[in-house]
């Protein structure tokens, strides 16, 4: 199969969708690789990385997506990437349920799209985990730089010291991307509390760190914590789908000035009423005195780091792929299967746009 790596083109998306581990385990299988210029550069690959195991080297985009047959990136496709894309595959973060026109536009060309975060192994999302990792820690830690006074912060250090108490941090969910900002935020010293709706997560969460409030999510409990919080993490997460809005535009009120809602579940739409996309460039806005941060692709900020850990949850998937030349018969990989001849077949995209689903078994 032939396989194309374009340049992300994102702004300030600094990661590649295959690396040259990757790609020469692909040519030892037979496939062919084109690298478009200067695609892995900022994750620490030049070309001639790529070009000593035997890839490609292409100059621009339109020459990546004509001559492959199965696209593989790192972030959704922009509107012009998509009508490159016609009547080919893509192997990607798509996010659907964040955007119906882009839904529509994957559907009115064709395209094939396989997305990584719904590729679905035993109840687990392999290709997402790697991200959310990353995407918890650095959630937190962009948030302490917020709090600084010079950022139009609180003035607060997380940590506090000996005589001056730490700053309150409450994480909405206890998922991957949930406790590894937890992680950080008690590795740090801030007076930590966790909202989820899985009992049993939870119990664990308070075996490990006795330190920390580990309560069950309510609309309650979340209006009775605002007011006394300095940092606010979403890490809300319903595969394919939407999350739950927990805090609304009213809440706010609750809140104290300039604290801080950071929300990591921006990709699937936000769960924040008063959310919307930010870049790394212009990361912040504020809604009634309340800094947000809604950065879509936080782990592009360490980009060697990042590619690197993706790669290794997708390389299986993407050699699976390119052997069997699709997804049919691998199970697996039909969970991640979101449009298909025209067809929108992820139930929960369609939810989310209403717009009609086609189970993949009648299509594929």
């Amino acid at each position: 199969m032939k396989i194309g790596v374009p340049k992300e083109i994102i702004p300030q998306e600094y990661r590649v969708g295959i690396n040259p581990e990757t790609a020469q385990l692909l040519i030892e299988n037979g496939h062919e690789l084109f690298i478009q210029d200067g695609a892995g550069s900022d994750s620490g690959y030049e070309n001639a990385d790529y070009e000593e195991i035997g890839c490609s080297i292409l100059n621009n985009p339109e020459d990546i997506f004509d001559t492959a047959e199965l696209i593989v990136k790192v972030k959704e496709p922009s509107f012009k990437e998509v009508e490159l894309l016609k009547n080919k595959t893509i192997f990607t973060y798509l996010h659907l349920s964040s955007s119906k026109e882009l839904t529509e536009k994957l559907l009115e060309h064709n395209v094939t799209g396989i997305a990584y975060e719904t590729v679905d192994v035993n109840g687990e999302l392999p290709m997402l985990k790697p991200m959310s990792e990353i995407a918890g820690r650095l959630s937190l830690l962009d948030c302490i730089s917020l709090l600084k006074k010079n950022n139009q912060g609180k003035g607060k250090l997380i940590s506090g010291t000996s005589l001056a108490d730490p700053a309150n941090v409450l994480i909405l969910g206890a998922g991957i991307v949930g406790i590894n900002a937890l992680q950080m935020s008690v590795g740090l010293g801030a007076n930590t509390t966790i909202l989820d709706i899985n009992e049993s997560r939870l119990s664990d969460i308070k075996a490990k760190y006795p330190q920390v409030d580990a309560l069950i999510s309510t609309s309650e409990t979340i209006n009775n914590l605002l007011p006394k919080m300095d940092i606010v993490i979403g890490a809300v997460l319903t595969a394919g789908a939407k999350p739950p809005t927990l805090v609304t535009k009213e809440m706010l009120k609750l809140m104290q000035s300039k604290s801080i809602l950071s929300d990591v579940s921006i990709d699937q739409g936000g769960c924040f009423e008063t959310s919307k996309p930010t870049t790394h460039d212009n990361p912040t806005y504020d809604v009634d005195n309340i800094i947000h941060y809604c950065v879509k692709n936080i782990p592009s900020a360490v980009p060697f780091t990042a590619t690197n850990a993706l790669n290794e949850a997708t390389r299986p998937f993407i050699l699976r792929l390119a052997n069997n030349n699709g997804v049919r018969g691998d199970n697996e990989l039909i969970m991640g299967l979101n449009t298909h001849k025209g067809f929108l077949t992820n139930k929960e995209v369609a939810i989310a746009h209403d717009i009609d689903y086609t189970d993949s078994d009648k299509i594929l």
